[in-house]
């Protein structure tokens, strides 16, 4: 789960998401980030900025809005392949594995993402009392005019749709370490003894020396093993 926030740093830095998601109007944050703070301070935080808009801007989003920019479809998807793929490699030994390890992840960034929502209003009331009810209509409002979603359901499809791909990934890798249990069961002969098995009988019947079971006379093979019978 947690190779999601360095993964995003990608989509941020590298594969520039800012510009993509805002069509240019906002270039070059990457490179402003970079300014603010360099070094290990300056990867976080522009790891911390991708995961929140691979979060927030759903794949289904993307296509519909920007269904000629394949690099910004890029940009949301690979980090959850990335996610996905390593995770899986790690945990998942087998098709369904991947899927379950995959879907966690997606699950888990829900409830992050859903408790971010409800704990922010807390936390402003902590230091401006009363000021935290706002909160949740400016989130909401500022989604809507982002993804047309509200907040709540713009994280839910984005992680849905991004773990579900990922998945996809995942239990390709499951399969790759998959070894299915069990084989052909060895199927003993019993061994029979010499003196277990006895000499012709008066009316001819005589024994399997194979299995050592009784054969009516004139029979060539064993009616219990079917194996030939030496006369």
């Amino acid at each position: 789960m947690v190779f999601l926030v360095p993964l995003s740093w990608i989509s941020f830095s590298l594969l520039d998401l800012t510009n993509s998601i805002t069509g240019g109007l906002v270039d070059d944050l990457n490179e402003v980030v970079a300014l603010l703070g360099g070094g290990p301070l300056g990867f976080l935080i522009s790891a911390l900025l991708g995961v929140v808009m691979i979060l927030l801007f759903p794949i289904h989003w993307c296509l519909t809005y920007r269904p000629d920019d394949v690099l910004l479809i890029i940009s949301v998807i690979l980090p959850w392949i990335l996610t996905c793929t390593i995770t899986s490699a790690i945990s998942a030994h087998s098709p369904r594995g991947g899927i379950h390890t995959s879907l966690a992840i997606g699950i888990g960034y829900i409830i992050l993402g859903f408790a971010f929502y409800f704990i922010l209003p807390l936390i402003i009331n902590m230091f401006v009392p009363g000021f935290g009810s706002f909160a949740p209509a400016i989130i909401d409002g500022l989604s809507t005019g982002l993804t047309d979603l509200s907040y709540l359901l713009a994280v839910f499809t984005a992680v849905l749709e991004g773990s579900l791909v990922g998945a996809v990934f995942g239990a390709f890798i499951g399969s790759l370490k998959y070894k299915p249990a069990g084989g052909k069961a060895k199927v003993k002969k019993k061994e029979v003894k010499a003196e277990e098995i006895g000499e012709p009988t008066l009316d001819g019947t005589d024994f399997c020396t194979n299995c050592g079971a009784k054969v009516p006379p004139g029979v060539d093979f064993c009616t219990n093993c079917g194996s030939k019978m030496n006369r």
